[in-house]
């Protein structure tokens, strides 16, 4: 009986030790997902404001000209001759790619200020087109990766590698000139009509508009930050005002369309801002200890005015700090909107 009994052990030896390699692969899997589950989320996450459409980029080729660094707006690369890369947007959502030599097709979709297309090895980013010349990818990383911005030029197809379709047919532009206010246009007759014309109805008074981001952040370093403040007014007046210790204040000012402000206005009044709290603070222990750590957290304020609606929103701990840690639980909307108004006064003139 004995011998019996130690050999059924032997043979149930094999069994438990592959149970236990399966459950330790079952459990790395596990964490791995666990791990990569969040990097995805953070990178698929919702764009700032754009009026990008996808009628904008059909059929229009670009070329890469540098890489900027999101946070402080230094160029980490440049293109050019010695790193030729073009992009042409096909109207059958084809992406074509040609990178030093190296030609590739993909597909490409726009939703939501999103581009969903493959590009040096990245597949999402956040597109606008602050000018008709000029686009902007940028891509937005967790973790020691840092967000980056991907800045073409517009060129026409025949400065580009990429060649006409015998089956595509030219681009034709038809513009319609507007019949002339003083009525000089047409017979000699028609001089007369303005006198028999009713008087055009005064223009609606403009709806008032301002936006107004100040602080937020951390601030410490070999050049702290004491101030720092955006006004964007109704007349697409915006002014940036940055105070440090070193440059002391520099104030910087751009102006943006009536047309964008108010469609930027409309977005956020979509969104539900005038409806969140007007206070997000601390809801744990560690969030306490972490506004008394270094480097200091600067509260941000949010204030957004649109006709007859008025919102003030203070966030005491705003954004990831130099651990990547967020403290604080607010709506991201917060952020897209702090996002495009930053990008908004950052862009070029």
């Amino acid at each position: 009986m004995i011998l019996v009994a130690r050999l059924a052990d032997r043979a149930g030896e094999p069994n438990l030790a592959s149970m236990r390699r399966l459950f330790h692969a079952v459990i790395f899997l596990w964490l791995l997902l666990a791990c990569l589950s969040p990097l995805k989320a953070q990178q698929a996450g919702p764009c700032p404001f754009t009026r990008l459409t996808e009628n904008q980029l059909v059929y229009t080729a670009w070329q890469y000209r540098r890489m900027v660094h999101s946070a402080t707006g230094k160029t980490l690369h440049r293109g050019g001759d010695e790193f030729p890369s073009y992009l042409l947007f096909r109207a059958d959502n084809t992406l074509l790619e040609s990178t030093n030599g190296y030609y590739r097709e993909g597909r490409w979709s726009l939703t939501a200020g999103r581009l969903h297309a493959t590009y040096r090895g990245l597949e999402s980013f956040c597109a606008d087109m602050p000018k008709e010349d000029l686009l902007i990818l940028g891509f937005e990383a967790s973790g020691p990766s840092p967000g980056r911005q991907y800045h073409f030029e517009r060129v026409e197809l025949d400065d580009t590698p990429f060649h006409r379709s015998p089956y595509d047919l030219p681009l034709v532009i038809v513009e319609r000139d507007k019949r002339r206010s003083d009525g000089a246009s047409g017979p000699w007759w028609a001089f007369w009509r303005k006198w028999f014309l009713p008087e055009d109805p005064p223009a609606p008074p403009l709806v008032p508009i301002l936006i107004e981001v100040s602080g937020g952040g951390y601030y410490g370093g070999l050049n702290p930050v004491y101030r720092q403040f955006v006004r964007i007014t109704g007349d697409g007046g915006l002014v940036r005002e940055v105070v440090t210790e070193r440059e002391g204040s520099m104030v910087t000012r751009r102006r943006i369309t009536r047309r964008e402000l108010e469609d930027f206005a409309e977005w956020i009044d979509s969104q539900g801002y005038f409806g969140l709290a007007r206070e997000f603070d601390c809801a744990d222990q560690a969030c306490w200890q972490r506004k008394r750590g270094k480097p200091r957290p600067v509260p941000l304020q949010l204030v957004v005015s649109y006709g007859k609606k008025h919102h003030r929103v203070t966030i005491h701990l705003f954004g990831p700090d130099n651990r990547n840690l967020r403290y604080v639980d607010y709506p991201p909307v917060i952020d897209q909107i702090v996002e495009t108004v930053y990008r908004m006064a950052d862009r070029p003139q």
